[in-house]
């Protein structure tokens, strides 16, 4: 699997709800049972959130200070500098950076599956690193739920090998 893309990516700032999960790369990771009921979570309450962009949402991953198996991850869309955030929520932001950008193609139950071809195959055999500063993933108009047909992007922090 190759990247549709590098691209250099302003910071963002992002409110929604936040999850804790274990590593989706470890066997035991729990990430498909915590991540899909954030997201179930947040979709009723989309109106609250002051949007700057209401046709796309995103995903934020980055690891747990406190524990490098685990992985901390925002639901939410993107803001201003200057949104509140509603009761409940929590506002991130992601780094500015330079990401390699891959897509996944059909439903979420496929996505450990490019997350393992990315981080196993593709950047070990790039010229480029993690860059530590989380991944992103961006569901606009080419997401559907169903699966059938969806595209997803998911942006990993990378810079050169030294």
């Amino acid at each position: 699997m190759d990247p549709v893309r590098i691209e250099e990516k302003p910071a963002l700032r992002l409110i929604g709800l936040r999850c804790r999960f274990r590593n989706g790369r470890l066997p035991d990771s729990n990430a498909g049972e915590v991540v899909g009921p954030t997201w179930g979570a947040l979709h009723p309450r989309l109106a609250e959130i002051d949007a700057t962009d209401r046709s796309v949402l995103y995903g934020y991953t980055w690891f747990a200070a406190d524990d490098p198996e685990e992985c901390e991850y925002i639901a939410g869309a993107p803001v201003g500098p200057d949104a509140e955030v509603p009761d409940g929520m929590e506002a991130v932001e992601t780094a500015a950076s330079t990401y390699a950008v891959f897509e996944h193609h059909g439903h979420m139950m496929g996505f450990g599956d490019t997350i393992r071809a990315i981080y196993d195959e593709w950047l070990p055999n790039s010229d480029y690193v993690g860059n530590g500063e989380g991944d992103v993933e961006l569901y606009d108009e080419r997401w559907n739920m169903e699966g059938e047909g969806s595209v997803m992007e998911y942006w990993v922090g990378i810079k050169p090998k030294s």
